[in-house]
Protein backbone atom coordinates (compact mmCIF):
# COMPACT_ATOMS: atom_id res chain seq x y z
CA UNK A 1 0.00 0.00 0.00
CA UNK A 2 2.80 2.42 0.96
CA UNK A 3 4.61 1.54 -2.27
CA UNK A 4 1.47 2.30 -4.30
CA UNK A 5 0.97 5.70 -2.55
CA UNK A 6 4.66 6.56 -3.22
CA UNK A 7 4.26 5.80 -6.93
CA UNK A 8 1.17 8.01 -7.13
CA UNK A 9 3.02 10.89 -5.43
CA UNK A 10 5.96 10.55 -7.83
CA UNK A 11 3.62 10.59 -10.80
CA UNK A 12 1.95 13.77 -9.53
CA UNK A 13 5.31 15.46 -8.98
CA UNK A 14 6.42 14.55 -12.51
CA UNK A 15 3.26 16.10 -13.93
CA UNK A 16 3.89 19.32 -11.99
CA UNK A 17 7.49 19.30 -13.19
CA UNK A 18 6.51 18.88 -16.85
CA UNK A 19 3.87 21.59 -16.57
CA UNK A 20 6.44 23.90 -15.00
CA UNK A 21 8.88 23.27 -17.86
CA UNK A 22 6.18 23.93 -20.45
CA UNK A 23 5.39 27.34 -18.96
CA UNK A 24 8.92 28.23 -17.83
CA UNK A 25 9.68 31.73 -19.21
CA UNK A 26 13.38 30.88 -19.32
CA UNK A 27 12.74 28.28 -22.01
CA UNK A 28 12.16 29.36 -25.62
CA UNK A 29 12.28 28.05 -29.16
CA UNK A 30 15.11 28.78 -31.56
CA UNK A 31 14.50 29.53 -35.22
CA UNK A 32 14.58 25.80 -35.99
CA UNK A 33 12.21 24.91 -33.15
CA UNK A 34 14.68 23.65 -30.54
CA UNK A 35 14.37 24.53 -26.85
CA UNK A 36 17.08 26.58 -25.18
CA UNK A 37 17.54 28.39 -21.90
CA UNK A 38 17.85 32.12 -21.19
CA UNK A 39 21.41 33.35 -21.14
CA UNK A 40 22.59 30.15 -22.77
CA UNK A 41 24.07 29.28 -26.13
CA UNK A 42 22.25 30.13 -29.34
CA UNK A 43 21.39 26.74 -30.82
CA UNK A 44 21.05 28.00 -34.39
CA UNK A 45 21.41 31.57 -35.64
CA UNK A 46 19.58 32.11 -38.94
CA UNK A 47 21.11 34.78 -41.15
CA UNK A 48 19.53 36.16 -44.32
CA UNK A 49 21.45 37.33 -47.38
CA UNK A 50 20.75 38.21 -51.00
CA UNK A 51 23.99 36.60 -52.17
CA UNK A 52 23.34 33.18 -53.66
CA UNK A 53 25.02 29.82 -52.96
CA UNK A 54 27.74 29.36 -55.54
CA UNK A 55 31.06 27.56 -55.12
CA UNK A 56 32.27 26.64 -51.66
CA UNK A 57 36.00 27.23 -51.94
CA UNK A 58 37.73 29.23 -49.24
CA UNK A 59 39.63 30.90 -52.10
CA UNK A 60 36.46 32.43 -53.52
CA UNK A 61 35.22 35.84 -52.40
CA UNK A 62 32.00 35.54 -54.40
CA UNK A 63 28.52 34.30 -53.59
CA UNK A 64 26.98 33.64 -50.21
CA UNK A 65 29.85 31.43 -49.00
CA UNK A 66 32.66 33.75 -50.07
CA UNK A 67 31.15 36.95 -48.67
CA UNK A 68 29.97 35.35 -45.42
CA UNK A 69 33.52 34.17 -44.81
CA UNK A 70 34.67 37.79 -44.45
CA UNK A 71 33.47 37.34 -40.86
CA UNK A 72 35.93 34.48 -40.15
CA UNK A 73 33.54 31.58 -40.52
CA UNK A 74 35.12 28.57 -42.26
CA UNK A 75 38.47 30.24 -42.62
CA UNK A 76 40.25 32.12 -39.85
CA UNK A 77 41.39 35.62 -40.75
CA UNK A 78 44.72 36.59 -39.26
CA UNK A 79 43.16 39.91 -38.14
CA UNK A 80 39.73 41.46 -37.94
CA UNK A 81 38.58 45.10 -37.81
CA UNK A 82 36.91 46.06 -34.53
CA UNK A 83 34.12 48.64 -34.17
CA UNK A 84 36.71 51.45 -34.41
CA UNK A 85 38.22 49.86 -37.53
CA UNK A 86 41.43 49.02 -35.65
CA UNK A 87 42.96 45.68 -36.58
CA UNK A 88 42.85 43.09 -33.83
CA UNK A 89 44.42 39.61 -33.91
CA UNK A 90 41.92 36.87 -34.73
CA UNK A 91 43.68 33.61 -35.61
CA UNK A 92 46.86 35.17 -34.29
CA UNK A 93 47.47 35.30 -30.55
CA UNK A 94 49.57 38.45 -30.91
CA UNK A 95 51.54 40.51 -33.41
CA UNK A 96 53.96 43.44 -33.41
CA UNK A 97 55.53 45.64 -36.06
CA UNK A 98 59.17 46.76 -35.91
CA UNK A 99 59.86 50.50 -35.67
CA UNK A 100 61.15 50.63 -39.23
CA UNK A 101 57.99 48.91 -40.49
CA UNK A 102 59.94 46.13 -42.20
CA UNK A 103 59.22 43.21 -39.87
CA UNK A 104 55.99 41.69 -38.64
CA UNK A 105 56.23 39.16 -35.83
CA UNK A 106 53.26 36.88 -35.25
CA UNK A 107 52.39 34.22 -32.70
CA UNK A 108 49.59 31.74 -33.27
CA UNK A 109 47.84 28.88 -31.44
CA UNK A 110 49.12 25.32 -31.60
CA UNK A 111 45.69 23.84 -30.80
CA UNK A 112 43.84 24.86 -33.98
CA UNK A 113 42.66 22.15 -36.39
CA UNK A 114 41.64 21.98 -40.01
CA UNK A 115 38.09 20.80 -40.55
CA UNK A 116 39.38 17.40 -41.72
CA UNK A 117 40.95 16.92 -38.28
CA UNK A 118 44.58 17.64 -39.14
CA UNK A 119 46.45 20.13 -36.91
CA UNK A 120 47.40 23.62 -38.11
CA UNK A 121 51.19 23.84 -38.02
CA UNK A 122 53.96 26.36 -38.58
CA UNK A 123 54.44 24.74 -42.01
CA UNK A 124 50.93 25.89 -42.92
CA UNK A 125 51.81 29.42 -41.86
CA UNK A 126 54.99 29.51 -43.96
CA UNK A 127 53.12 27.97 -46.91
CA UNK A 128 50.35 30.57 -46.58
CA UNK A 129 52.62 33.55 -47.07
CA UNK A 130 54.67 32.00 -49.85
CA UNK A 131 51.50 30.97 -51.64
CA UNK A 132 49.96 34.42 -51.30
CA UNK A 133 53.11 36.13 -52.52
CA UNK A 134 54.16 33.78 -55.32
CA UNK A 135 50.90 32.27 -56.55
CA UNK A 136 48.15 34.71 -55.60
CA UNK A 137 50.43 37.71 -56.29
CA UNK A 138 49.19 39.71 -53.30
CA UNK A 139 50.42 43.30 -53.68
CA UNK A 140 50.74 43.73 -49.91
CA UNK A 141 53.29 40.88 -49.90
CA UNK A 142 55.15 41.85 -53.06
CA UNK A 143 58.14 43.03 -51.01
CA UNK A 144 58.21 40.03 -48.65
CA UNK A 145 61.80 38.77 -48.78
CA UNK A 146 62.01 36.31 -45.89
CA UNK A 147 59.90 34.26 -43.48
CA UNK A 148 61.71 33.46 -40.24
CA UNK A 149 60.49 30.52 -38.18
CA UNK A 150 60.95 31.36 -34.49
CA UNK A 151 59.43 28.17 -33.12
CA UNK A 152 56.32 26.05 -33.49
CA UNK A 153 54.06 28.99 -32.64
CA UNK A 154 55.82 32.04 -34.11
CA UNK A 155 57.09 33.43 -37.41
CA UNK A 156 58.41 36.80 -38.61
CA UNK A 157 57.73 38.31 -42.01
CA UNK A 158 60.62 40.40 -43.34
CA UNK A 159 59.95 43.04 -46.01
CA UNK A 160 62.44 44.94 -48.16
CA UNK A 161 60.30 48.07 -47.66
CA UNK A 162 58.23 49.30 -44.68
CA UNK A 163 55.18 47.24 -45.70
CA UNK A 164 54.27 45.56 -42.39
CA UNK A 165 51.67 48.14 -41.36
CA UNK A 166 50.22 48.18 -44.89
CA UNK A 167 49.89 44.40 -44.84
CA UNK A 168 48.14 44.35 -41.45
CA UNK A 169 45.67 47.07 -42.43
CA UNK A 170 44.88 45.29 -45.70
CA UNK A 171 44.56 41.84 -44.21
CA UNK A 172 41.30 42.29 -42.34
CA UNK A 173 38.68 40.51 -44.44
CA UNK A 174 40.40 38.01 -46.70
CA UNK A 175 43.86 37.08 -45.40
CA UNK A 176 43.60 33.70 -43.71
CA UNK A 177 45.68 30.58 -43.10
CA UNK A 178 45.77 28.18 -46.06
CA UNK A 179 46.00 24.38 -45.51
CA UNK A 180 49.21 23.25 -47.16
CA UNK A 181 48.16 19.61 -47.49
CA UNK A 182 45.26 20.61 -49.74
CA UNK A 183 46.47 23.54 -51.84
CA UNK A 184 50.13 22.66 -52.47
CA UNK A 185 49.03 20.19 -55.19
CA UNK A 186 46.30 22.32 -56.79
CA UNK A 187 47.23 23.65 -60.24
CA UNK A 188 44.77 26.55 -60.39
CA UNK A 189 43.49 27.75 -57.02
CA UNK A 190 40.94 30.07 -58.63
CA UNK A 191 39.05 27.23 -60.36
CA UNK A 192 39.48 24.33 -57.94
CA UNK A 193 36.13 23.07 -56.62
CA UNK A 194 36.97 19.78 -54.93
CA UNK A 195 35.09 18.83 -51.76
CA UNK A 196 38.15 19.71 -49.66
CA UNK A 197 38.21 23.28 -51.06
CA UNK A 198 35.83 24.27 -48.25
CA UNK A 199 38.17 23.08 -45.52
CA UNK A 200 39.55 25.84 -43.32
CA UNK A 201 40.52 26.29 -39.69
CA UNK A 202 37.79 28.76 -38.85
CA UNK A 203 35.38 28.50 -35.90
CA UNK A 204 32.68 26.89 -38.07
CA UNK A 205 32.75 24.10 -40.62
CA UNK A 206 30.40 23.83 -43.57
CA UNK A 207 28.22 20.74 -43.06
CA UNK A 208 25.55 21.05 -45.77
CA UNK A 209 24.51 23.03 -48.83
CA UNK A 210 21.06 23.00 -50.43
CA UNK A 211 21.22 25.18 -53.53
CA UNK A 212 17.55 24.59 -54.37
CA UNK A 213 16.46 25.84 -50.95
CA UNK A 214 19.21 28.47 -50.91
CA UNK A 215 20.61 27.38 -47.54
CA UNK A 216 23.99 26.59 -46.05
CA UNK A 217 24.51 25.06 -42.63
CA UNK A 218 27.58 25.54 -40.43
CA UNK A 219 28.51 23.90 -37.10
CA UNK A 220 30.89 25.17 -34.43
CA UNK A 221 34.41 23.77 -34.06
CA UNK A 222 35.30 24.36 -30.36
CA UNK A 223 39.06 23.92 -30.91
CA UNK A 224 39.00 26.98 -33.17
CA UNK A 225 37.29 29.42 -30.81
CA UNK A 226 39.94 32.11 -31.16
CA UNK A 227 38.20 34.95 -29.28
CA UNK A 228 36.95 32.91 -26.34
CA UNK A 229 33.90 30.68 -25.97
CA UNK A 230 31.72 30.28 -29.06
CA UNK A 231 28.15 30.96 -27.93
CA UNK A 232 26.49 30.19 -31.26
CA UNK A 233 26.42 26.43 -31.82
CA UNK A 234 25.33 26.46 -35.45
CA UNK A 235 24.49 28.89 -38.24
CA UNK A 236 22.03 28.68 -41.10
CA UNK A 237 22.66 31.06 -43.99
CA UNK A 238 19.53 31.58 -46.10
CA UNK A 239 19.61 33.25 -49.51
CA UNK A 240 16.80 35.40 -50.90
CA UNK A 241 16.31 36.74 -54.40
CA UNK A 242 15.45 40.29 -53.30
CA UNK A 243 15.81 42.56 -50.29
CA UNK A 244 11.99 42.79 -50.12
CA UNK A 245 11.67 39.04 -49.67
CA UNK A 246 14.44 39.01 -47.09
CA UNK A 247 12.82 41.79 -45.06
CA UNK A 248 9.50 39.93 -45.05
CA UNK A 249 11.33 36.86 -43.76
CA UNK A 250 12.85 38.98 -40.99
CA UNK A 251 9.45 40.45 -40.11
CA UNK A 252 7.92 36.95 -39.98
CA UNK A 253 10.68 35.57 -37.76
CA UNK A 254 12.05 33.19 -40.39
CA UNK A 255 15.49 34.74 -39.99
CA UNK A 256 17.18 36.48 -37.07
CA UNK A 257 19.44 38.98 -38.77
CA UNK A 258 20.49 40.31 -42.18
CA UNK A 259 24.02 40.24 -43.57
CA UNK A 260 25.18 41.38 -47.00
CA UNK A 261 28.69 42.61 -47.67
CA UNK A 262 28.63 46.20 -49.00
CA UNK A 263 24.89 45.91 -49.77
CA UNK A 264 22.89 47.43 -46.91
CA UNK A 265 19.09 47.50 -47.09
CA UNK A 266 17.78 50.20 -49.43
CA UNK A 267 16.24 52.96 -47.36
CA UNK A 268 13.09 52.87 -49.54
CA UNK A 269 12.26 49.40 -48.18
CA UNK A 270 12.43 50.24 -44.47
CA UNK A 271 8.65 50.74 -44.17
CA UNK A 272 8.29 46.95 -44.27
CA UNK A 273 9.89 46.72 -40.82
CA UNK A 274 9.93 50.28 -39.47
CA UNK A 275 7.08 49.81 -36.97
CA UNK A 276 8.00 46.30 -35.84
CA UNK A 277 8.81 46.55 -32.13
CA UNK A 278 11.04 43.46 -32.21
CA UNK A 279 13.24 44.67 -35.07
CA UNK A 280 16.12 47.14 -34.88
CA UNK A 281 16.91 48.90 -38.17
CA UNK A 282 20.63 48.48 -37.56
CA UNK A 283 21.38 52.04 -38.64
CA UNK A 284 24.95 53.34 -38.80
CA UNK A 285 27.21 55.68 -40.77
CA UNK A 286 28.36 54.14 -44.03
CA UNK A 287 32.06 54.23 -44.92
CA UNK A 288 31.56 53.47 -48.58
CA UNK A 289 30.04 55.88 -51.08
CA UNK A 290 28.77 56.30 -54.60
CA UNK A 291 31.23 58.46 -56.48
CA UNK A 292 32.04 60.01 -59.85
CA UNK A 293 35.41 60.05 -61.59
CA UNK A 294 36.25 62.64 -64.25
CA UNK A 295 37.88 61.28 -67.40
CA UNK A 296 41.03 63.37 -67.30
CA UNK A 297 42.68 62.29 -70.55
CA UNK A 298 41.11 64.89 -72.84
CA UNK A 299 39.26 68.22 -73.03
CA UNK A 300 37.16 69.63 -71.54
CA UNK A 301 37.95 67.72 -68.31
CA UNK A 302 41.64 68.63 -68.48
CA UNK A 303 40.54 72.17 -67.63
CA UNK A 304 40.10 72.75 -63.87
CA UNK A 305 37.63 75.57 -64.50
CA UNK A 306 35.35 73.22 -66.42
CA UNK A 307 35.46 70.60 -63.66
CA UNK A 308 34.65 73.22 -61.03
CA UNK A 309 31.71 74.52 -63.05
CA UNK A 310 30.42 70.99 -63.65
CA UNK A 311 30.48 70.20 -59.92
CA UNK A 312 28.71 73.44 -59.01
CA UNK A 313 25.99 72.81 -61.60
CA UNK A 314 24.85 69.56 -59.99
CA UNK A 315 21.57 69.21 -58.10
CA UNK A 316 23.15 68.03 -54.86
CA UNK A 317 19.95 67.93 -52.85
CA UNK A 318 18.29 65.68 -55.42
CA UNK A 319 21.35 63.42 -55.53
CA UNK A 320 21.30 63.18 -51.72
CA UNK A 321 17.63 62.20 -51.67
CA UNK A 322 18.05 59.78 -54.57
CA UNK A 323 20.86 57.88 -52.83
CA UNK A 324 19.64 57.87 -49.25
CA UNK A 325 16.39 59.80 -48.87
CA UNK A 326 15.99 61.72 -45.60
CA UNK A 327 19.14 60.04 -44.27
CA UNK A 328 21.47 61.31 -47.02
CA UNK A 329 23.97 64.13 -46.57
CA UNK A 330 25.46 66.39 -49.24
CA UNK A 331 29.13 65.34 -49.34
CA UNK A 332 32.27 67.32 -48.74
CA UNK A 333 34.85 67.96 -51.43
CA UNK A 334 37.31 65.51 -49.83
CA UNK A 335 35.18 62.53 -50.98
CA UNK A 336 35.54 60.21 -47.96
CA UNK A 337 32.67 60.25 -45.42
CA UNK A 338 32.99 61.34 -41.77
CA UNK A 339 32.91 57.67 -40.67
CA UNK A 340 36.26 56.97 -42.36
CA UNK A 341 39.60 57.10 -40.54
CA UNK A 342 41.36 60.42 -41.09
CA UNK A 343 38.30 62.36 -42.30
CA UNK A 344 38.98 66.10 -42.63
CA UNK A 345 35.92 68.18 -41.60
CA UNK A 346 37.51 71.49 -42.61
CA UNK A 347 37.14 71.04 -46.38
CA UNK A 348 34.34 72.82 -48.25
CA UNK A 349 31.07 71.01 -48.91
CA UNK A 350 29.47 70.61 -52.30
CA UNK A 351 26.75 73.09 -53.28
CA UNK A 352 24.71 74.04 -56.32
CA UNK A 353 24.93 77.49 -57.88
CA UNK A 354 24.07 77.43 -61.59
CA UNK A 355 24.75 81.15 -61.97
CA UNK A 356 28.26 80.71 -60.60
CA UNK A 357 28.79 77.63 -62.77
CA UNK A 358 27.66 79.49 -65.88
CA UNK A 359 29.91 82.43 -65.05
CA UNK A 360 32.94 80.14 -64.62
CA UNK A 361 32.25 78.55 -68.01
CA UNK A 362 31.82 81.91 -69.70
CA UNK A 363 35.10 83.24 -68.31
CA UNK A 364 36.93 80.07 -69.34
CA UNK A 365 35.69 80.46 -72.94
CA UNK A 366 32.95 77.80 -73.05
CA UNK A 367 30.22 79.72 -74.89
CA UNK A 368 27.27 78.88 -77.09
CA UNK A 369 28.64 80.34 -80.30
CA UNK A 370 26.12 78.91 -82.79
CA UNK A 371 23.02 79.42 -80.62
CA UNK A 372 21.98 75.76 -80.48
CA UNK A 373 21.68 75.87 -76.67
CA UNK A 374 24.96 74.07 -75.98
CA UNK A 375 28.40 75.48 -75.26
CA UNK A 376 31.40 74.94 -77.51
CA UNK A 377 35.02 74.44 -76.46
CA UNK A 378 37.17 77.59 -76.09
CA UNK A 379 38.57 76.91 -79.59
CA UNK A 380 35.03 76.82 -80.99
CA UNK A 381 34.84 73.05 -81.38
CA UNK A 382 31.64 71.20 -80.55
CA UNK A 383 31.66 68.42 -77.94
CA UNK A 384 29.31 65.91 -76.40
CA UNK A 385 29.80 65.02 -72.75
CA UNK A 386 29.57 61.29 -71.98
CA UNK A 387 28.22 60.24 -68.59
CA UNK A 388 28.22 56.51 -67.88
CA UNK A 389 28.17 54.07 -64.97
CA UNK A 390 29.73 50.93 -63.59
CA UNK A 391 28.16 47.65 -64.68
CA UNK A 392 26.70 46.18 -61.49
CA UNK A 393 23.34 44.34 -61.49
CA UNK A 394 22.60 44.99 -57.80
CA UNK A 395 23.04 48.76 -58.05
CA UNK A 396 22.46 49.41 -61.75
CA UNK A 397 19.11 51.15 -61.36
CA UNK A 398 20.48 53.57 -58.77
CA UNK A 399 23.65 54.34 -60.73
CA UNK A 400 21.61 54.94 -63.88
CA UNK A 401 19.29 57.33 -62.05
CA UNK A 402 22.31 59.19 -60.68
CA UNK A 403 23.46 59.47 -64.28
CA UNK A 404 20.15 61.00 -65.31
CA UNK A 405 20.46 63.67 -62.61
CA UNK A 406 24.03 64.46 -63.67
CA UNK A 407 22.99 64.83 -67.31
CA UNK A 408 20.02 67.04 -66.46
CA UNK A 409 22.15 69.24 -64.20
CA UNK A 410 24.92 69.66 -66.77
CA UNK A 411 22.40 70.56 -69.46
CA UNK A 412 21.03 73.29 -67.17
CA UNK A 413 24.27 75.23 -67.71
CA UNK A 414 24.55 74.46 -71.42
CA UNK A 415 26.76 71.36 -71.41
CA UNK A 416 25.66 68.88 -74.10
CA UNK A 417 25.63 65.82 -71.81
CA UNK A 418 24.10 62.40 -72.42
CA UNK A 419 23.95 59.10 -70.54
CA UNK A 420 25.73 56.30 -72.39
CA UNK A 421 24.02 52.89 -72.41
CA UNK A 422 26.44 51.05 -74.74
CA UNK A 423 28.91 50.30 -71.95
CA UNK A 424 26.14 48.69 -69.87
CA UNK A 425 25.41 45.79 -72.22
CA UNK A 426 27.97 43.56 -70.50
CA UNK A 427 30.72 43.53 -67.92
CA UNK A 428 33.28 43.13 -70.72
CA UNK A 429 32.03 46.22 -72.59
CA UNK A 430 32.10 48.22 -69.38
CA UNK A 431 35.61 47.09 -68.52
CA UNK A 432 36.95 47.95 -71.98
CA UNK A 433 35.43 51.42 -71.80
CA UNK A 434 36.78 51.99 -68.31
CA UNK A 435 40.32 50.80 -69.02
CA UNK A 436 40.57 52.95 -72.13
CA UNK A 437 39.27 55.99 -70.21
CA UNK A 438 36.61 56.64 -72.85
CA UNK A 439 34.25 58.55 -70.59
CA UNK A 440 33.80 62.07 -69.23
CA UNK A 441 32.05 61.15 -65.98
CA UNK A 442 32.10 57.61 -64.62
CA UNK A 443 29.74 56.66 -61.78
CA UNK A 444 30.91 53.90 -59.47
CA UNK A 445 31.08 53.11 -55.78
CA UNK A 446 33.51 52.28 -52.99
CA UNK A 447 32.70 49.30 -50.78
CA UNK A 448 33.20 49.11 -47.02
CA UNK A 449 36.33 46.97 -47.30
CA UNK A 450 38.12 49.31 -49.69
CA UNK A 451 36.99 52.39 -47.74
CA UNK A 452 38.36 51.04 -44.46
CA UNK A 453 42.01 51.21 -45.49
CA UNK A 454 42.64 51.78 -49.21
CA UNK A 455 40.05 54.60 -49.23
CA UNK A 456 37.99 55.69 -52.26
CA UNK A 457 41.21 57.10 -53.73
CA UNK A 458 42.34 53.56 -54.58
CA UNK A 459 40.04 53.61 -57.61
CA UNK A 460 41.46 56.82 -59.08
CA UNK A 461 45.05 55.61 -59.27
CA UNK A 462 46.84 54.16 -62.31
CA UNK A 463 46.97 50.39 -61.84
CA UNK A 464 50.76 50.45 -61.99
CA UNK A 465 50.70 52.45 -58.73
CA UNK A 466 48.30 50.04 -57.04
CA UNK A 467 50.06 46.98 -58.43
CA UNK A 468 47.14 44.59 -58.48
CA UNK A 469 43.58 44.02 -59.73
CA UNK A 470 42.79 45.90 -62.92
CA UNK A 471 39.42 47.31 -61.91
CA UNK A 472 40.25 50.97 -61.54
CA UNK A 473 38.92 53.74 -63.76
CA UNK A 474 41.76 53.77 -66.26
CA UNK A 475 44.92 55.85 -66.25
CA UNK A 476 43.22 59.12 -67.13
CA UNK A 477 44.25 60.78 -63.86
CA UNK A 478 47.96 60.14 -63.58
CA UNK A 479 49.14 62.92 -61.30
CA UNK A 480 52.61 62.58 -59.78
CA UNK A 481 51.76 64.40 -56.54
CA UNK A 482 48.65 62.26 -56.07
CA UNK A 483 50.51 59.02 -56.85
CA UNK A 484 53.31 59.91 -54.43
CA UNK A 485 50.87 60.85 -51.67
CA UNK A 486 49.10 57.52 -52.02
CA UNK A 487 52.45 55.74 -51.89
CA UNK A 488 53.11 57.59 -48.63
CA UNK A 489 49.87 56.11 -47.31
CA UNK A 490 50.87 52.56 -48.25
CA UNK A 491 54.33 53.09 -46.73
CA UNK A 492 52.99 54.36 -43.40
CA UNK A 493 54.39 52.48 -40.40
CA UNK A 494 51.82 53.67 -37.86
CA UNK A 495 48.36 55.24 -37.52
CA UNK A 496 49.73 58.78 -37.35
CA UNK A 497 51.51 58.55 -40.70
CA UNK A 498 48.49 56.86 -42.28
CA UNK A 499 46.04 59.52 -41.07
CA UNK A 500 48.33 62.32 -42.27
CA UNK A 501 48.44 60.77 -45.75
CA UNK A 502 44.64 60.36 -45.83
CA UNK A 503 44.34 64.05 -44.95
CA UNK A 504 46.70 65.05 -47.75
CA UNK A 505 44.72 62.99 -50.28
CA UNK A 506 41.50 64.75 -49.27
CA UNK A 507 43.13 68.17 -49.69
CA UNK A 508 44.35 67.21 -53.16
CA UNK A 509 40.93 66.15 -54.43
CA UNK A 510 39.25 69.14 -52.77
CA UNK A 511 41.61 71.43 -54.67
CA UNK A 512 41.92 69.55 -57.97
CA UNK A 513 38.38 68.08 -58.24
CA UNK A 514 39.36 65.02 -60.26
CA UNK A 515 36.52 63.07 -58.61
CA UNK A 516 33.70 63.56 -56.11
CA UNK A 517 31.36 61.66 -53.82
CA UNK A 518 27.67 61.72 -54.75
CA UNK A 519 26.31 61.41 -51.21
CA UNK A 520 27.29 60.48 -47.67
CA UNK A 521 24.91 57.84 -46.43
CA UNK A 522 23.46 56.01 -43.49
CA UNK A 523 23.26 52.24 -43.92
CA UNK A 524 20.87 49.65 -42.53
CA UNK A 525 21.44 46.01 -41.54
CA UNK A 526 18.27 45.10 -39.56
CA UNK A 527 18.05 42.38 -36.91
CA UNK A 528 15.52 40.94 -34.48
CA UNK A 529 15.78 41.85 -30.81
CA UNK A 530 13.23 39.45 -29.28
CA UNK A 531 15.30 36.28 -28.85
CA UNK A 532 18.97 37.10 -28.42
CA UNK A 533 21.14 39.59 -26.59
CA UNK A 534 24.72 40.62 -27.34
CA UNK A 535 24.31 42.11 -30.81
CA UNK A 536 26.69 45.03 -31.40
CA UNK A 537 26.16 47.23 -34.44
CA UNK A 538 29.45 48.05 -36.17
CA UNK A 539 29.46 51.11 -38.47
CA UNK A 540 29.01 50.07 -42.11
CA UNK A 541 29.01 46.38 -41.23
CA UNK A 542 26.02 45.72 -38.98
CA UNK A 543 25.71 43.16 -36.21
CA UNK A 544 27.24 40.22 -38.10
CA UNK A 545 31.00 40.38 -37.73
CA UNK A 546 33.87 38.37 -36.27
CA UNK A 547 32.89 39.03 -32.63
CA UNK A 548 29.17 38.21 -33.01
CA UNK A 549 29.51 34.47 -32.51
CA UNK A 550 31.28 34.92 -29.17
CA UNK A 551 28.80 37.40 -27.68
CA UNK A 552 25.28 36.25 -28.49
CA UNK A 553 23.17 34.74 -25.73
CA UNK A 554 19.53 33.81 -25.45
CA UNK A 555 17.23 36.26 -23.70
Amino acid sequence: MKKRILCILLAVLMCFSLASCASNPSSQKTSDGADQQKGGHVANLVIGTTSQPEDTSIMSQQGAFGKFNYNSITYANLFYPDKNNDMQPYFLKSYNISKDGRELNMTFPTTAVWHDGKPVTVDDMVFTFKFRRDVMKSSSLANLTDIKVNGKDSITLVFSKPDAYYFVKNAGLTTFVIPKHIWENVKDYSTYTGADAAIGCGPYKLVSVDKDAGTMKFEAVPQNAFLGELTVDSITLKSYSTQDAMLMALANGEIDVIYDYAAPINYTLLDVIKDKKDIDLGESNYKGCNQVTFGMSSAPNTDHAFREAAVKSLDWDLLRQLCNGEYGEIPGSGIIPPSCTGYDPSLWKMYRDTDEAASILDKAGYKDVDGDGFRELPDGGKFKYKVTAQYTPKKQELLNRIGEVLVSSLKSVGINAYFDQDSLVSDEANENMRKSSKYDMFIGYTTTGIASYDTAFWYFLPRKVVGEMDDGFGDSYNNEEFNNTYSTLTNAVNNGEYIEAVGDLQKLVSKDLFAFAVCWEKCFFPYRTDKYTGFENYPSIGVVHAETFYKLRTK
